[in-house]
């Protein structure tokens, strides 16, 4: 049994003794050690340290001391946890108090409701567990209750299940000598490249990059080449939109030169004008999209070399700016001339490559995530998933979440040990799921380095012996290393660093070969929990490209809203039968495809699906168009002959050029291959945002 030490009786509860009777069902596991009231962010609060007890610790993973903050108000506000986060960060808190996880207490009836719909809406925040200030009254006598809410909260949030850059501290792992490298570099106002594999953190390096330097009081500027508002730009349009950046951080005015020749001169003048302790650096994030090799924007051909030459004759004057520029492709900075001219980036700019994380910084992620989950990972299992997965950050934290996902689904009780062997046992399910994710891992290692490519298929595809021939040329091996997809065993034999990236790459190469099918069909006692999983996956990632799409004003897919009946595709059954197809299809037709034409009729452009959808967002179109024709063949006895040619391509396709009576489990294969395309069209077309 827990105590409230006397400084906490002292100097807090002898002014608000009525927060005592809540606070004493805490004692079932902790001792209150510290109480104060304070006031931020414009709300005042009642604060506690809560030190938790042995059986806490071991169960909960807690190291430190927790947070507890009560709210007098009938309401909650984002401002209490605001503030709540900042007394995290400050003193006392700082270093004493755990850094993910806090407790609320409110007086607010719905406090639970509140928290889980906070944190759905900002998923970088820290774990909150929330309590009703009345219930914890009521609760007198049950011991159970705190550690009760403790485990329905904690344990339920999957904390792996990150897609998106990391805009906060919060959940970045590694990366701290990185960070300190670039950051001491632009004091030194030299320029750095920052080059790597889709899904490797490097937009979330880069955000924590312009974090420590806005802590330095630098000016930073973060430009994100791939949307079209930068990359549609001329040469002269982007610097004037860059100087006036500058000027406005530095409150001055700009005035855009009449004759794009003077701009290097007016450009080196705005910078003589930044204070001398001041440092500006300029950070490009998907530099390709600005370069010779941009696939969409032609006209970088000839304005990549007069953009960087102006900067680069500034810079040579006023030394404080600094360029760092990030990417796949390392073209940008490795080759001398471009159109017979001398690239500008060429020997000015000192590059990495950011592979995966480390196995110590792997071992951390996993310690500290899953402990806040129930999830204790052992030593074994920590060594398989870093050689699983290669410590690439997007599939170690995907492989996570499935890890916990199937746990929930069979409701196994937390915490749970989790060692090599269970993490074996579902390989093949959960590297099945990861292959949408390994596609955008390689898709453009295999666009710009073809032949390493080619190099990399071999080596998947167990031709060690004719891998180990071509490698004797170093440049056929040269990126395969420096992206981190070729290792070397103990024996020196050749491997795939990134086992789960290798399967893929087989699968693929084996469909092309024509050999037998190394699809995975989900096995029958899993496509519960497979359908659940990639249908909220398709809810998720149809809702992303929505927000994409408004942020860079590109046609909106179904309007101001998301797709209607939502709420039935996330009831879909799995398909057991001709019927249960015919109604699974009818469903995702509805949804997705008439949601679009519908859209397209309300906007008085009657060919939207054909026209608009198709340009702007081919790979999921071609998945829609799948639907379509799928149900046209359900619902119609004669089909018209381009729909008749469509339903051949799409079955041969799906069945894997079978014909219809020779697949077991036909109707299922059906439905896991349309929600598989589905999946797989909008992570293509959020690709190409860079997410």
């Amino acid at each position: 049994m827990g105590s409230i030490h006397q400084d906490v009786r002292d100097h807090h509860l002898n002014t608000y003794p009525n927060e005592e009777v809540f606070l004493r069902r805490f004692l079932d596991g902790f001792d209150v050690t510290w109480g104060r009231r304070r006031r931020l962010r414009n709300t005042t609060l009642s604060v506690y340290f809560l030190r938790p007890e042995s059986f806490i610790k071991e169960t909960f993973g807690f190291t430190q001391e927790v947070l507890l903050i009560y709210s007098s108000f009938s309401t909650l506000e984002p401002r209490a946890i605001q503030a709540a986060e900042q007394f995290i960060t400050d003193d006392p808190g700082k270093g004493r108090v755990e850094k993910l996880a806090f407790l609320i207490v409110s007086e607010m009836l719905t406090v639970e409701e509140w928290v889980r719909s906070y944190m759905a809406s900002n998923h970088e925040s820290r774990i909150m567990v929330a309590f009703s200030a009345e219930r914890l009254r009521e609760a007198r006598g049950d011991a159970w209750y705190v550690r009760n809410r403790l485990s329905d909260q904690l344990f339920s949030r999957d904390l792996f299940d990150f897609r998106l850059p990391l805009e906060k501290d919060t959940y970045f792992f590694g990366r701290e000598d990185f960070v300190i490298d670039y950051r001491d570099a632009a004091r030194r106002g030299e320029n750095r490249g920052v080059f790597g594999l889709r899904k490797t953190g490097k937009t979330s390096f880069l955000f924590k990059l312009e974090r420590a330097l806005k802590d330095d009081h630098s000016l930073v500027y973060y430009y994100d080449c791939k949307s079209p508002s930068i990359r549609q730009l001329r040469w002269y349009e982007l610097l004037s939109s860059i100087a006036n950046d500058i000027a406005k951080g530095i409150k001055v005015r700009f005035k855009v030169p009449a004759d794009t020749r003077h701009f290097a001169d007016k450009f080196t003048e705005l910078l003589g004008r930044i204070p001398s302790e001041r440092r500006i650096s300029l950070i490009f994030d998907e530099i390709e999209y600005i370069s010779p090799f941009a696939i969409e924007d032609k006209h970088w051909e000839k304005d990549y070399v007069p953009f960087w030459q102006t900067i680069w004759s500034a810079q040579s004057r006023q030394r404080n700016l600094s360029v760092i520029i990030a990417g796949v492709n390392p073209s940008v900075v490795e080759i001398d001339k471009i159109g017979g001219i001398q690239n500008p980036l060429f020997g000015i700019v000192s590059y990495k490559y950011l592979r995966g994380l480390g196995v110590d910084e792997t071992r951390r992620m996993l310690k500290v995530l899953g402990r806040r989950m129930g999830l204790r990972f052992s030593e074994d299992s920590i060594q398989y998933v870093y050689e699983r997965y290669g410590g690439h950050p997007l599939l170690t934290r995907l492989a996570c979440s499935l890890l916990h996902q199937r746990l929930v689904a069979e409701k196994q009780v937390r915490p749970v040990d989790i060692n090599a062997n269970i993490l074996r046992n579902d390989e093949t399910t959960r590297d099945a799921e990861l292959t949408f994710y390994c596609r955008h891992v390689v898709s453009e290692f295999r666009d710009f380095y073809s032949s390493e490519y080619k190099m990399f298929e071999l080596l998947a595809t167990g031709r060690v012996h004719d891998f180990v021939d071509l490698s004797g040329h170093p440049e056929y091996v040269r990126h395969l290393k420096e992206y981190g997809l070729l290792g070397q065993e103990a024996s020196g034999l050749p491997k795939v660093n990134i086992p789960v990236v290798g399967r893929y790459v087989a699968i693929e190469e084996a469909k092309r070969a024509g050999r037998k099918s190394l699809t995975y069909i989900v096995p029958k006692d899993e496509r519960e929990v497979w359908l659940s999983r990639r249908t909220n996956a398709i809810i998720t990632d149809i809702g992303e490209v929505h927000r994409l799409a408004e942020l860079n004003t590109m046609p909106s897919l179904f309007g101001p809203n998301s797709f209607p009946e939502s709420h039935r595709f996330a009831k879909l059954s799995v398909v057991l039968d001709e019927n249960g197809f015919e109604s699974f299809i009818n469903c995702c037709n509805k949804c997705f495809v008439e949601s679009i034409e519908i859209y397209g009729s309300h906007i008085h452009k009657p060919k939207y699906f054909w026209e608009e959808i198709l340009s702007t967002y081919p790979a999921l179109w071609d998945a829609l168009n799948r639907i379509k024709v799928y149900r046209h063949n359900r619902m119609h006895i004669q089909l018209k002959p381009n729909v008749e040619r469509a339903l051949c391509k799409y079955l041969s396709q799906d069945l894997e050029g079978r014909e219809p009576r020779q697949v077991d489990d036909l109707w299922f294969v059906l439905q896991q291959t349309v929600l598989d395309a589905l999946l797989a069209g909008l992570q293509v077309e959020i690709s190409k945002f860079g997410r």
